[in-house]
């Protein structure tokens, strides 16, 4: 899933997205890190990476941060019907999606604070 960035929405990112990033970019940090130590020769000039776990996707899977392999997520993408997961998890959403769409509400507006 790709959600677009708060530069293209134009909005400003919140505590939440800054704590994520920061969270992420620790984690894929560590991940490098572990890499080059594992795949580095003995005298340190050559770096080779073989193993297939060496290419990964950062994401979060079950409230956790996790580097999958590409070749996994090969293997859990449907490809022919072009959908991007054999497992469509977000059908089961559909029933709370419907309740959801009947719920009649109004909301208050935004205030505008402006700080001179």
């Amino acid at each position: 899933m790709n959600v677009l960035g708060h530069m293209q929405q134009g909005g400003s990112p919140t505590p939440f997205d800054r704590n994520l990033g920061t969270k992420m970019a620790a984690k894929a940090v560590d991940w490098l890190v572990s890499q080059l130590k594992n795949n580095t020769s003995p005298d340190g000039t050559t770096i080779q990476c073989t193993d297939p776990n060496t290419a990964c996707l950062l994401g979060i899977v079950k409230r956790q941060y996790k580097c999958t392999p590409l070749l996994t997520l090969k293997d859990q993408t449907n490809f022919e019907y072009a959908t991007y997961s054999k497992e469509q998890w977000w059908l089961k959403l559909r029933p709370l999606l419907r309740i959801l769409a009947k719920h009649d509400s109004t909301y208050e507006g935004r205030r505008h604070v402006y700080v001179h």
